[in-house]
């Protein structure tokens, strides 16, 4: 199992509620940039994938694409969900798990203010 926090007006929880199916993903370094703009722009309006121009890969035995800079991918089954302040706090069976060595996993610093790998 897995456990997550996002705000209460937050599309993806929307998405998650709805479809009670998640993939959350450690993002490799080369999309950085790419990071940074989806954690200021809303999916509710905008195409993030189009707009910073993100490779999506599928990933085996779901409909749900993955960025191909990923350096983990945790396929999950919403289990249940409740109210924590102003957020929700996600409580999901993990199914699969994908990894890529090969990627530099990247991480929030400051915040979020500023995303790196760890060194």
């Amino acid at each position: 199992m897995i456990a997550y926090a996002m705000a209460k007006t937050s599309y993806s929880g929307e998405m998650v509620r709805n479809n009670r199916k998640v993939i959350l993903t450690i993002p490799g370094a080369e999309m950085a940039e790419a990071v940074m703009g989806c954690g200021s722009t809303t999916g509710r309006d905008t195409d993030k994938v189009a707009k910073f121009g993100i490779e999506l890969t599928e990933v085996e035995s779901s409909d749900i694409k993955i960025p191909v800079h990923s350096r983990v991918a945790i396929v999950c089954s919403m289990k249940e969900y409740h109210e924590v302040g102003d957020h929700y706090l996600y409580i999901c069976d993990v199914e699969q798990v994908y990894d890529n060595e090969a990627e530099e996993a990247l991480f929030a610093w400051n915040g979020y203010s500023q995303v790196r790998p760890a060194k």
